[in-house]
């Protein structure tokens, strides 16, 4: 039996689309983002970007995907520095001038747009807060940690803080002493165990 499948998806048309969404936003603000502008600057239809994206928060959500990914966690095989390393990408992420140019207004609109939210969650925040419970999960099975039975917390003390920094930039800047004080916050909620006690005590060298 044959199986009816749709129109294969334009990926070039998808980058050209994520590249004109991030030049209307850097250069005009994220209130000048809209379909008709990010169209004709991609060089496509109307039709093409309601096909991806209905609002220009639906456009700043692929265009998120498009240059931060839905997979931020890495599997170093240590959790402290599986830590480091998604937290080091956390501060990449809302120091980028795409991120600062968009932020208000894109909090502002999933305040007042429950659709909008649901799109934001769906296809960013649900995939990479996943990535980051199998990160955890990867760790207690190397008895790091017990089993986390709140995955979903660890998410949310990695990235408040960072997200409040990028929000109200007169607290302070996202620096070395917030991302550790982060890491250090979610390892204690985690239960980690810090093998450096386990390690016996290094001998005196002899003369």
């Amino acid at each position: 039996m044959s199986v009816l499948r749709g129109r294969p998806r334009d990926t070039a048309l998808d980058i050209a689309i994520a590249n004109a969404t991030e030049a209307v936003l850097l250069s005009h603000g994220y209130s000048a983002v809209n379909i008709d502008r990010v169209a004709k600057l991609a060089g496509t239809t109307r039709a093409a970007i309601y096909r991806r994206a209905k609002t220009r928060g639906e456009l700043v959500v692929a265009l998120l995907v498009s240059r931060f990914g839905i997979d931020p966690a890495s599997d170093s095989g240590n959790l402290r520095e599986d830590l480091r390393l998604i937290q080091e990408l956390q501060r990449d992420f809302f120091v980028a001038p795409m991120v600062q140019a968009a932020l208000a207004g894109v909090l502002n609109d999933l305040r007042d747009d429950a659709e909008l939210g649901e799109v934001f969650y769906a296809r960013f925040m649900e995939p990479r807060r996943r990535s980051v419970a199998a990160m955890l999960a990867r760790a207690a099975d190397r008895d790091e940690i017990a089993p986390p039975s709140q995955p979903g917390v660890i998410s949310d003390i990695l990235t408040g803080p960072l997200l409040l920094r990028a929000a109200l930039p007169p607290i302070g800047p996202i620096d070395d002493t917030l991302v550790n004080a982060t890491i250090e916050a979610a390892l204690t909620a985690c239960g980690a165990v810090d093998r450096t006690a386990d390690r016996p005590a290094a001998k005196p060298r002899q003369r």
